[in-house]
């Protein structure tokens, strides 16, 4: 948003004063600028709109007193973002003037510079320059920002016509790998959906549907559990028994307004299925997000490309001093990690003595200037750094 502070601070206007007005008469909006150049007529500029920042130099007035105390005193009265005079003629600005000004909160300022064509040039070049501004702002608003609750909510209306308080997902693979196995078995849980919505008391509404090589299974709730414990997830799990040569991903039950939140769950335990699937004599591998638990904290981590970026950023700087110094930071510091601050654990999986990894921490708390922190401090932190 370009303001009035904005025009006054152009190279071209080199000293203003403010004479009336608003008390924000330096934080008015301007969306456009323009030229009093003609003496007020029967309209009392009426082609000039809010939002306005109008210049003039008086020029039309010359030695005309009045005509100049009219003309400017019916321009400050209409709603702009301001009104400055380059006073060429030195005429008088007016009581009356200023009492106009004042009334109606647009500001009046007398300005000494260049030309007020040249004004209106650079205005404009920065009006554009606001406009193409607001637009990489949009997109990237568009990157920055979640959807809200409301959006979410809609979306899920709109595919499936979900409605409800909350939402809870299933992601199911067949382990065979061909589309006829994928679109059978989403035809066999329709079955399924279709008992969850006659039998399940709290059920609003129950489908599946394909999603790439996955089917889906979104299940809303008229309420919220009375337990913190999701006492539909183990009806859920024997309901899918029958189905072998399977891997699923179950979400907990959240908010519909965090329905996405539910999807990426469903994906994050189906991800971790799949791989305890890896050479198991099991056909039927079932993983709710809850008992991944220390796995739950690290799918989630991974998702967020900030916090990947951030712990990548401290590894870099340990990975950093190592090669420098030819030191083993680095396996230190995830060890102690992994060992939740434990040095003779730390040290026993490093093969190193204990005194040797108590030096390496004050090595670390150096690095990262924490050298006032506790052992457990830095413990704490280096889970972190670890988390991604």
């Amino acid at each position: 948003m370009i303001t009035t502070a904005d025009i006054l601070a152009l190279p071209a206007i080199h000293e203003w004063e403010l004479l009336a007005g608003a008390p924000d008469a330096l934080q008015r909006r301007v969306i456009n600028l323009g030229i009093m150049d003609a003496p007020v007529g029967k309209d009392a500029y009426a082609d000039y709109v809010p939002g306005e920042f109008i210049l003039s130099n008086m020029g039309f007035a010359r030695d005309d007193a009045d005509l100049a105390e009219r003309s400017l005193a019916t321009m400050v009265s209409r709603d702009l973002a301001a009104v400055a005079v380059r006073n060429v003629h030195d005429l008088p600005i007016s009581q009356r003037v200023l009492d106009a000004s004042n009334a109606s909160g647009t500001p009046l300022f007398l300005y000494r510079g260049e030309y007020y064509e040249q004004v209106i040039f650079q205005g404009m070049k920065l009006l554009e320059r606001d406009r193409v501004d607001a637009d990489i702002a949009h997109l990237i608003d568009g990157l920055l920002h979640n959807r809200t609750p409301e959006q979410i909510r809609q979306v899920f209306y709109e595919a499936l016509h979900a409605t409800g308080a909350t939402i809870q997902c299933a992601v199911l693979r067949p382990l065979a790998e061909d589309e006829a196995s994928l679109y059978a078995q989403i035809d066999e849980l329709t079955s399924v959906t279709d008992q969850i919505e006659r039998t399940w008391e709290r059920v609003e509404t129950a489908g599946v549907f394909r999603y790439h090589g996955c089917a889906i299974m979104v299940i809303t709730y008229n309420r919220p559990p009375a337990a913190f414990q999701m006492e539909s997830d183990s009806e859920f799990i024997q309901l899918l028994r029958p189905y072998g040569r399977i891997v699923c991903g179950i979400s907990e039950e959240v908010p519909l307004g965090q329905g996405d939140l539910a999807v990426r769950e469903a994906f994050g335990a189906l991800e971790a299925a799949e791989a305890a699937s890896a050479g198991a004599s099991n056909s039927r591998i079932v993983l709710r997000w809850a008992d991944m638990r220390e796995g739950a904290f690290r799918n989630a981590a991974a998702q967020d490309r900030l916090l990947t970026s951030t712990c990548q950023l401290y590894q870099q700087m340990l990975a950093n001093h190592d090669q420098q110094h030819g030191s083993d930071l680095l396996a230190t510091a995830r060890a102690i990690a992994d060992t939740a601050g434990d040095v003779r654990a730390a040290a026993e999986a490093l093969f190193q003595h204990p005194n040797t990894v108590r030096y390496r921490l004050r090595k670390l708390k150096a690095i990262f200037n924490m050298e006032e922190a506790t052992d457990r401090d830095l413990a704490r932190f280096l889970m972190l750094v670890f988390l991604a």
